[in-house]
């Protein structure tokens, strides 16, 4: 996982949306030392809350102003989120199914992008892992309940502070697990578990205060109003089966092994004659089965909202994981027949994409991606990852041409190389994905203003934005990245006229007929140019 996180391409860039902005306003944070307003060019937005700008904003205290410092709480939190699937996992399921689902969280393609953007999602489930790993502290050790429950109330209110009433769904799901198994936990009746609810609430209530205080009720307006809309509208038109596709899609294989996971772990609790070795089902069961009927029931459907889930996949897919390699062992089960049949599933998938990788490597004009040697690399990895079950699986000798012989290996070891191997590919993808810069590098022609010769007019003079009344919007991704890489920023018009003869200016190259033709172009990204204001 640590090692995932710090492979990167020598180029980063950032995405417009989200990332562009909340790194803008949190450099505006740091420059002019407001820690209230959530502005754009000087103009109050305050269209969602503040956490996730105040934590980049202490990352550039410390850091400096960077793209990589903008992803850094990020990072600290999808790796804090894999310790977290961990611990949680121990404590609910059993240590093995722990560690394969903490493994497999560290190589869920989506969780791992996430990972290194500057939004709000990852963080969130972070918070939301260490609410539920307290309750179950406070559930562990009764005589520390009130420092374990008041800890999980904190979580509520910090998480409101991220991404406000989205916290909702997540406490909604949680209700089986804090209503159901009452009488063993006692959550409910632990009054500090409420005293962590009010101090958590505060850092958002006391910027809410002082935001309303400055500009109105404005703030409170925006913030709310605009998760009202959201509530009440598609505006992806994503319909309501798009997490049925959207889930499988961004963390394949994982959720096709989740599924199976389900159904085990249910039947751990209704067939065994034993107690079950797995407690607590309303948590690592009943939770991310609420969970994701709410998140399909909300209007919105955007592939961050289910990043709250993926710990909780990833644990069932452990499950299910687990339990083919304790097939993998088995000389008796009648279900064993699923081992060889995932094994060549997974190596004619892996065999698919060597070939869409060497074809792309051979004949790149027959694709139309640019630079399709990253892609193909990808694939190369992906594909000879998910050829490794297979091997292992004929090298044990229980392929057609081997069997009937001994193996040379222990059992128990072929049998966790086997399950290594679906994680070879995904990793090996993500690795891939970092190094090649597909995930990390996703507006390389912004890093042209760090050269020559935008470089040293850039960093020599403030330069101003002639921004149309729509363009000052967030809704122009163009403008939040020239925004983010134009080291010193002037000032914001609407008419290059207000501007100084001599002052520089990004402007909208449609709109430079306005401007005399001697007017000198200093440089151009994407549909904007760099220009002198003429006398």
């Amino acid at each position: 996982m640590g090692l995932l996180l710090i492979l990167r391409s020598p180029d980063q860039s950032l995405m417009p949306h989200d990332e562009g902005w909340y790194a803008q306003q949190a450099r505006w944070i740091v420059e002019s030392g407001d820690w209230v307003t959530q502005q754009w060019w000087g103009e109050p937005i305050h269209d969602r809350m503040m956490g996730i700008q105040w934590l980049i904003a202490v990352s550039y205290k410390l850091f400096g102003v960077s793209a990589g410092v903008a992803r850094l709480p990020s990072a600290i939190a999808c790796w804090g989120s894999v310790l977290l699937t961990y611990d949680l996992g121990r404590r609910c399921l059993t240590r093995q199914v722990a560690w394969w689902g903490a493994a497999i969280l560290a190589a869920t393609p989506i969780w791992m992008q996430a990972g290194r953007l500057a939004i709000q999602d990852v963080p969130l489930t972070a918070l939301e892992l260490l609410g539920i790993w307290a309750l179950i502290r406070a559930e562990e050790q009764p005589h520390h309940r009130y420092r374990w429950g008041f800890l999980a109330g904190i979580t509520v209110g910090l998480g409101f502070m991220l991404k406000s009433v989205m916290v909702i769904p997540v406490i909604a799901a949680l209700t089986p697990y804090l209503v159901m198994e009452q009488r063993r936990h006692r959550h409910l009746t632990n009054p500090a578990l409420y005293g962590g609810l009010i101090l958590g609430f505060l850092p958002a209530l006391s910027w809410l205060g002082l935001s309303v205080n400055l500009y109105g009720w404005m703030p409170i307006e925006r913030t709310f109003g605009a998760v009202v809309s959201l509530a009440q509208q598609d505006f992806h038109n994503a319909g309501p089966w798009y997490y049925f596709w959207n889930i499988p899609a961004n963390a394949f294989p994982w959720p096709f092994l989740a599924i199976p996971g389900i159904w085990i772990g249910w039947r751990s609790f209704s067939t065994d004659p034993g107690p079950s070795p797995y407690v607590r089902k309303w948590l690592w069961l009943g939770y991310p089965i609420f969970l994701f009927a709410l998140l399909t029931a909300f209007k919105t459907r955007t592939w961050y909202y289910p990043l709250q889930l993926l710990p909780f996949v990833a644990l069932l897919a452990a499950l299910t994981l687990t339990t083919l390699g304790n097939l993998y062992n088995s000389r008796s089960d009648p279900r064993r027949w699923l081992i060889p049949l995932l094994s060549v599933i997974l190596a004619g998938v892996g065999t698919l994409l060597i070939g869409a990788g060497v074809i792309a490597l051979a004949r790149p004009e027959w694709f139309p991606l640019p630079e399709i040697w990253r892609y193909a690399l990808v694939a190369l990895a992906a594909g000879i990852g998910w050829l490794v079950p297979l091997g292992v699986y004929w090298h044990d000798g229980q392929g057609p041409a081997r069997r009937g012989h001994r193996s040379q290996i222990p059992s128990y070891r072929n049998r966790t190389l086997w399950q290594w191997g679906w994680l070879l590919g995904p990793w090996g993808a993500i690795a891939l994905l970092y190094i090649t810069g597909l995930w990390g590098n996703y507006n390389p022609e912004y890093l042209m203003m760090a050269e020559p010769p935008l470089k040293e007019i850039l960093s020599a003079h403030p330069v101003n934005a002639v921004f149309t009344p729509e363009k000052i919007s967030p809704a122009s991704e163009a403008s939040v990245l020239l925004t983010f890489y134009t080291p010193q920023l002037g000032i914001s018009v609407t008419d290059w006229r207000s501007l100084n003869p001599g002052d520089y200016a990004w402007l909208l190259r449609s709109e430079l007929a306005e401007l005399p033709t001697d007017t000198p172009v200093l440089g151009q990204v994407r549909d904007w140019v760099l220009v002198q204001i003429p006398d």
